[in-house]
């Protein structure tokens, strides 16, 4: 436990996602990745001056998961860490998954705001980190969507609270290992296991084959994760100055021509910035970049209203 303890410690450390202070939700599941996260902040926190708290959502899918509310509000007692929970329902037959992750973020946005909390603790591993990058690779996935699972991002409208993943450093097999050796019980969510996820299958057959070219896969796909995030930082900052400079004072209207003066990487970044400042939303659509590049290039404008690009964004235009 020890070896994990101060893995997880530096890596909080390097990527800055723990402070003092902090008052940290922690998704509990009752699997082993976030029964070991529960167990690491609690004894963190001491250490480290900040306060922990514990949740589950149920969503009412699996006849297990009674069972495994029970379960983790009894660990959060013994752990002597103040417990919640919400009950959540998922409809129709499919993108249960999709669905599942945006009601149960939004449960977990909703405790972690009542209860003061300003951060919220999942248990993503290097290995969902690996499952994550190459599920984006097969779809064709940009360098955004390459960078995989961040070490901590904001998905609210409240930026005050953010999600922060401090296991990506640890491989499932170290998690396994050390709950074992420690005697430390916890839950086996089946559904983990099923094809009917594209995820599931990239976990039992993509990753296997990869593996038997090369054993170390997963931690090269994750240091090549944060290398490329840690790039695309650096690009969307710049990207950000661009925009400044393409946009009046008062934001509301566009300088085309000093837009289309700028290279081809920051006007693909300045028009997924522009989405994102019209919408609201982190989600980068290929086309939708596509199409406000392709308007913002033709014709012989000068200037361009945010307001009409709005509508262009909107789809009115297209």
């Amino acid at each position: 436990m020890e070896n994990i303890y101060r893995k997880v410690k530096r890596f909080a450390g390097e990527k800055a996602v723990i402070s003092k202070g902090d008052k940290i939700l922690t998704a509990v599941s009752g699997g082993p990745d976030s029964v070991l996260l529960l167990h690491l902040l609690s004894r963190l926190s001491g250490e480290k001056g900040f306060s922990v708290k514990a949740a589950y959502i149920h969503h009412n899918l699996r006849k297990e998961a009674d069972a495994e509310l029970v379960f983790v509000k009894k660990l959060a007692e013994n752990l002597s860490v103040p417990f919640f929970y919400r009950n959540i329902s998922i409809e129709g037959k499919t993108g249960i998954e999709e669905q599942a992750r945006i009601k149960r973020y939004r449960a977990l946005y909703e405790i972690a705001k009542r209860a003061g909390c300003n951060r919220i603790a999942v248990g993503h591993t290097l290995d969902d980190q690996a499952e994550t990058v190459v599920m984006r690779f097969i779809k064709g996935a940009g360098l955004a969507g390459l960078r995989g699972i961040l070490p901590e991002k904001h998905l609210f409208k409240n930026r005050d609270i953010s999600v922060i993943r401090p296991l990506l450093c640890l491989e499932k097999k170290e998690i396994l290992n050390v709950l074992d050796k420690t005697m430390i019980d916890y839950r086996i969510d089946r559904s983990n296991f099923s094809d009917d996820f594209l995820r599931n299958r990239i976990r039992s057959e993509v990753l296997p084959l990869l593996l038997k070219y090369n054993p170390g896969v997963k931690k090269q796909i994750s240091r090549m994760s944060f290398l490329v995030q840690d790039d695309f930082a650096f690009m969307e900052k710049s990207a950000e100055q661009a925009l400044a400079g393409i946009l009046d004072k008062q934001g509301k209207n566009i300088d085309v021509r000093a837009y289309r003066k700028l290279d081809i990487t920051l006007k693909r970044l300045t028009a997924a910035l522009l989405i994102k400042k019209i919408t609201g939303s982190h989600y980068r659509s290929f086309n939708r970049i596509k199409q406000v590049m392709e308007y913002l290039e033709k014709g012989d404008r000068k200037r361009l209203s945010a307001e009409k690009l709005a509508a262009v964004v909107s789809g009115k235009k297209f």
